[in-house]
């Protein structure tokens, strides 16, 4: 008698061994994961640890407000994001790729010439990517989750950044920082593709505008001419701080390349901690209370810094700086995605990246003049920026209605937008 040959171990015979497999939204959200992982890293060293590597080369006053000014300057190319930018998300990740490789520029020696030219060509590669960001970003996420995910995403690229200013940290006090580097730059490179594999149908189309297209997409809405004005005071003095804050850690002082990474790193901690907070707040109040609350936050962090007396304020004043730079990420995509139709999206963002970049390229030579003149020190120059920062909040304060109706954090989205409408 022949026996039956038992059946093949499979998940089709064997319906208790199939493991569910994961939705696009899950697939999506774990790769915009991965990339924005890449993100947090480089940015961590080009936002943190190269202004101050080159404040100690020997860069002076205007030296420091030219490397401020590079991210904005590339934020004005974004103008012609509609005929330049990447139309697709493999094109997407092979132009952050070339601009994390880019870092490795300053292994050649930290100079501050090599140094700006690989802060430029990092800028410049997510500046013309930002447009079809925002659009893949409004096309995989439900509105109603949006927030929500976002935070799982920026706590994934600041949880990033705070590991790769962690590694600078202790490598300060062996190896250095220039293995770290190389390390970050590969990191980031690879990192990057994870976008080019994530399911975004239909993300091509409508992706081409004009310069003029990309502006009047802007000021052509009154509530988005309403958020670019406040958007442009507030940003006005944190764009000019940066140069100023850097001052202080090294002049006022006297902070050496670990103090400095450690202080950028518990900015990263925090921002990483409250981003998804922020996200979740965002989702049930609205991005115009999110972004209110966190500049009002913001502004209180640069009163700090420009009396600083010691490293444990500084430490403070970073907390705060990194929960206000949590809001902010995590309410500006949802306020282009609650004021711009899904079409209209890579033009809104195009025209208000580069209208903060004119901004960003002028405001840190205005400020710092007086400074590089002898004028005023970094205390005058940071309360500048501090009465930008405070005129900025006021107004995104009277937008959301949180001057007027405190209770308005308690409304829906929609809720939120009728009375920003009626109060502006």
């Amino acid at each position: 008698m022949a026996w039956p040959l038992p059946p093949t171990l499979s998940a089709s015979n064997y319906p208790a061994l199939a493991l569910p497999r994961p939705s696009t939204l899950q697939r999506n959200l774990a790769l915009d994961l991965w990339s924005a992982a890449g993100l947090g890293t480089t940015m961590a060293i080009v936002a943190v640890l190269l202004p101050s590597v080159a404040r100690r080369e020997g860069l002076d006053s205007m030296g420091l407000a030219a490397l401020a000014a590079l991210p904005f300057l590339a934020s004005i190319l974004t103008l012609f994001a509609g005929r330049f930018s990447p139309r697709t998300p493999g094109r997407l990740a092979v132009l952050r790729a070339a601009g994390a490789l880019g870092l490795l520029a300053v292994l050649v020696a930290p100079h501050p010439i090599l140094i700006a030219v690989a802060t430029f060509g990092f800028w410049i590669s997510f500046a013309l990517g930002a447009p079809l960001q925002q659009r893949i970003w409004a096309t995989v996420y439900p509105s109603a989750d949006r927030g929500r995910l976002l935070g799982y995403v920026g706590t994934g690229r600041f949880a990033a950044g705070t590991i790769a200013l962690l590694a600078i940290t202790v490598a300060a006090t062996t190896s250095g920082w220039v293995p770290i580097l190389a390390v970050v730059a590969a990191v980031g490179a690879i990192s990057s593709l994870a976008v080019s594999r994530m399911s975004v149908p239909g993300v091509e189309r409508s992706q081409e505008f004009s310069a003029t297209g990309s502006i009047r997409a802007v000021i052509g809405q009154p509530m988005l001419r309403r958020i670019a004005t406040a958007q442009l005071l507030f940003g006005a003095g944190l764009v000019a701080a940066p140069a100023l804050i850097a001052m202080v850690h090294i002049d006022r002082l006297g902070l050496d390349i670990e103090a400095i990474a450690l202080a950028g790193l518990i900015s990263y901690l925090s921002t990483t901690v409250t981003i998804g907070l922020w996200g979740r707040l965002a989702s049930r109040s609205g991005a115009l209370v999110t972004i209110s609350a966190g500049t009002l936050i913001g502004t209180v962090a640069i009163a700090m810094y420009a009396f600083a007396p010691d490293f444990a304020t500084v430490i403070i004043a970073t907390l705060l700086l990194g929960t206000t730079m949590a809001a902010v990420n995590a309410a500006w995509p949802l306020l282009i995605a609650e004021h711009a139709a899904t079409d209209d999206q890579a033009a809104v963002a195009a025209g208000l990246n580069s209208i903060m970049g004119l901004r960003g390229l002028i405001t840190p030579f205005l400020v710092m003049a007086p400074v590089q003149a002898g004028i005023v020190n970094e205390t005058g120059g940071l309360l500048i920026c501090l009465a930008a920062t405070g005129a900025g909040a006021l107004l995104y304060a009277r937008l959301s209605g949180l001057s007027s109706v405190p209770h308005v954090a308690g409304r829906r989205v929609r809720h939120g937008a009728r009375r920003a409408l009626a109060l502006a």
